[in-house]
């Protein structure tokens, strides 16, 4: 009886502890600071990928934006062809679309430059590409997956946080849902954090993106599974955008804030 109760005692106490595991996944790289954009060309050739298919928003394409990005894979020899992203969240049949083109240009890697639904399409379009047996509809979180395309996620606001997610959203066009699909193969192999890029977002959208990255933050430090390490991170979160934000709304050149 003795021993019976031990054991049960010992049982109850690995499931308490097993409930108490928290796991925080990152991209495996993440560069931060002005021109870490630079850098791109490096990570590629580093992934050995010779030809990057570009997923960009389609006015960032249009400023020029992708000026440096494609320069820094100049000096790499990576090749690139570049497929500007129609405005609004991403649909499957974008998504689709954009798969085709990756592959009839032969590319071997992705890089996603701009807000959440281009940093998404583009998860979404690097684990399909390998994956052509598969849809998103019918993936779950453990379904079993070849290895996606090398993937560089290039935020260029500070909203959605897809970069460091392994969360996809995406809408099917027929019924009008998103499809939400979280798996540890859309984790970006390199996140790239330079402000430089958020120069040609207009105030607005800088504002909102901003609210947007306030609201993760309170999130994260109110949550039931918060624990003392995120919290550090999301009061630290909090504090900075309080104090930047302003400043970027009203003079975006500000790159410090």
């Amino acid at each position: 009886m003795q021993a019976e109760l031990q054991t049960a005692l010992f049982q109850a106490f690995d499931t308490l502890n097993l409930q108490r595991v928290k796991t925080f996944s990152v991209p495996p790289v993440t560069l931060c600071g002005l021109g870490a954009l630079g850098a791109c060309g490096q990570e590629a050739q580093a992934r050995g990928v010779s030809h990057l298919f570009v997923m960009v928003d389609s006015f960032l394409h249009q400023a020029g934006m992708t000026a440096p990005l494609a320069r820094s894979l100049a000096m790499k020899g990576v090749a690139m062809t570049v497929w500007p992203c129609p405005p609004g969240e991403p649909c499957i049949t974008d998504v689709c679309a954009a798969v085709a083109q990756l592959r009839e240009a032969a590319c071997d890697g992705v890089v996603a430059f701009g807000g959440g639904s281009v940093l998404d399409a583009a998860k979404a379009v690097a684990l399909l590409v390998t994956n052509p047996d598969q849809t998103l509809s019918a993936m779950t979180e453990r379904s079993t997956l070849r290895p996606r395309l090398p993937l560089i996620a290039v935020p260029t606001t500070a909203g959605t946080g897809s970069e460091t997610t392994n969360v996809t959203v995406i809408i099917d066009a027929v019924s009008g849902r998103k499809q939400v699909l979280a798996h540890a193969s859309l984790m970006p192999d390199v996140a790239i954090l330079d402000a430089a890029v958020t120069e040609g977002v207009p105030p607005n959208v800088t504002a909102m993106t901003g609210i947007d990255a306030l609201t993760h933050a309170i999130e994260a430090y109110s949550a039931l599974n918060a624990t003392p390490f995120t919290d550090s991170l999301a009061i630290g979160a909090i504090a900075m955008i309080g104090k930047s934000l302003p400043k970027a709304v009203g003079y975006g050149h500000d790159l410090a804030a």
